[in-house]
């Protein structure tokens, strides 16, 4: 597909893989919608892509509040059109023991990771089954596809965006739309926190949105049903 003048939003851009994926798509002449909570990191990213000459528009949007949702998506159509391509990237991990985990902590994960996908892709979809085409693309993580120690509840949450995106995949390939897992390796991003882990083994945010921008691509004829980038160490 040429992605010259599609309208892609990305959850979680303001930094890590969200916001590579921003710099990458808007290199490619796609007007980007960047949004997260945080309104300076968005500010940045967006105010980089406009000064490059690209397009870019930065909406805070707390993608666990459909209200926050519906609004960017409105917003988006106000200035734009209806969005063509959906990221749902936004995640968020607390490692640590099944026992230990707080009921707090559990949620959190649960509504990052996977209720948000549910909500912005249900945002998207009416416009995307009208125009007969769109691409969504579910950034799952390896933990979506195999246990962990110390990562019950981040693996849950990932398993289950992973069965969802295979059912949103059946429901909606009959409308032209496309959608894909995207299970990723160790990537040295913010989300490790203070965990003791090797960050020079890891790919880089950069490398995995060059995967990202590969399977937004795609043309009309094939349907990239899933990925799994690791890396070149494989897992930590």
């Amino acid at each position: 597909m040429k992605l010259n003048g599609k309208i892609a939003w990305i959850t979680g851009s303001g930094r890590g893989i969200g916001e590579a994926t921003a710099f990458a798509l808007a290199g490619k002449g796609v007007k980007v919608v960047v949004s997260a909570r945080n309104d300076d990191d968005i500010t940045r990213v967006a105010g980089e892509i406009n000064a490059n000459g690209d397009s870019a528009l930065a909406i805070p949007c707390d993608v666990q509040v459909n209200s926050d949702i519906i609004s960017l998506v409105e917003q988006t159509k106000d200035v734009w059109g209806p969005i063509d391509i959906l990221i749902n990237n936004a995640g968020i991990a607390i490692f640590k023991s099944i026992l230990d985990t707080s009921e707090e902590e559990w949620d959190a994960m649960m509504n990052t990771n996977l209720k948000s996908a549910f909500l912005c892709t249900k945002a998207v979809l009416p416009d995307m089954i009208r125009m007969k085409r769109g691409k969504i693309v579910n950034i799952v993580s390896v933990a979506g596809m195999q246990a962990y120690r110390d990562c019950g509840g981040y693996c849950a949450s990932k398993f289950g965006l992973r069965g969802f995106t295979d059912v949103l995949r059946l429901e909606h390939r009959r409308h032209g739309i496309q959608v894909t897992s995207f299970i990723a390796g160790a990537t040295n991003t913010t989300i490790w926190g203070d965990a003791a882990v090797d960050f020079s083994i890891m790919m880089t945010p950069e490398h995995v949105s060059q995967a990202i921008i590969a399977i937004c691509e795609a043309g009309d004829s094939t349907h990239v049903e899933e990925i799994i980038l690791r890396p070149q160490e494989g897992d930590l």
